[in-house]
């Protein structure tokens, strides 16, 4: 077991090492431009962007919230959401990306909440997250000044509907056989879970709308650093922003998409917009969304810790009766 975490680890830091080699590259071919670049932080649209992209996590944790209560016996609060899976999203750097699923389990665990019911909840969540940004990041794409993906766009959009739509009408059959070839290839017992498709579409509702606030706090940013971009250009960085957050999380490998996310956001901008745009977007995004990561996961620890104490609290009394 020891080898394949080592390998893990070798691999993950040669994907990171790659995807920075190439970022570092283009910022050298294009750094007469970059230089010229006046930096002029505007702290409102900063503040703001921060604030779309906060509320983006806190729609994304509602989602998690709605999903276990609605699959499960047992009910958890929406500030008890916050704690675990904020707190948890503070270990996406880690490579592999399934710590923030351990913690969750590791922690609920004592509430009553079974391995599995955490892991199928994460699964369905983690399905129409993917689907509803790729969905309106390619819908952003058709109608902006986009060149990398040339016409391809309108056909990737349509087989991803289509295939969303067949999901949510045969989700049932869909879950029952990805689980079952799961269980089979990593020896595990991942339970099924009647999932209403009520449920489905709330989660789509949801999901769309954080997708539109994390486009949105890439936006602002843009104002927040300086840059004035028009209408078109801005469908194309909004699209840029969820269509780069799904490739840096399909890249298993890499910690938290480094490196992933800002190369596709630097491919899909490039020859629609300035290469300092291009090149300076992606890096303060990623910063102000590492420091999202860190507010609401510092939120979060802090809530672990009430309960934590409010949990001893209760032992003791019953130990002292």
């Amino acid at each position: 077991m020891e080898y394949k975490k080592i390998i893990r680890c070798a691999l993950s830091l040669l994907a990171l090492f790659a995807v920075s080699f190439y970022f570092i590259r283009e910022f050298q071919k294009n750094w007469m431009n970059i230089h010229a670049f006046a930096l002029n932080l505007d702290w409102r649209f900063v503040v703001l962007s921060f604030a779309a992209i906060a509320v983006t996590y806190l729609l994304a944790t509602y989602g998690w919230f709605l999903t276990v209560n609605a699959l499960s016996d047992r009910k958890i609060t929406f500030s008890a959401s916050v704690a675990t899976v904020n707190t948890g999203n503070l270990t996406k750097y880690i490579p592999g990306k399934v710590w923030s699923y351990a913690f969750q389990m590791y922690w609920l665990a004592d509430a009553g909440f079974s391995k599995s019911l955490i892991l199928y909840v994460n699964l369905v969540n983690l399905y129409v997250a993917l689907i509803t940004s790729t969905i309106l990041g390619l819908s952003y794409l058709i109608f902006s000044p986009a060149k990398f993906l040339g016409a391809l766009p309108p056909y990737l959009l349509a087989a991803f509907v289509l295939f969303d739509l067949w999901f949510i009408k045969f989700h049932a059959i869909f879950f029952k056989r990805f689980i079952s070839a799961f269980n089979r290839t990593f020896k595990r017992e991942i339970g099924y879970y009647e999932t209403p498709t009520r449920l489905l579409l709330r989660l789509h509702l949801i999901n769309f709308t954080a997708a539109f606030f994390f486009g949105l706090g890439a936006y602002l940013l843009c104002f927040g650093i300086g840059f004035a971009v028009d209408r078109g250009t801005m469908l194309l960085i909004m699209s840029s922003m969820m269509i780069a957050d799904v490739m840096g999380f399909v890249a298993v490998i890499v910690p938290g998409g480094l490196g992933v996310r800002e190369s596709v956001m630097y491919l899909l901008l490039s020859g629609a917009s300035s290469a300092a745009l291009a090149l300076i977007l992606p890096i303060a995004t990623r910063i102000v969304s590492m420091i999202v990561d860190i507010f609401l996961g510092s939120i979060g620890f802090l809530l672990l810790r009430q309960y934590s104490m409010s949990k001893k609290t209760v032992t003791g009394r019953v130990g002292d009766k």
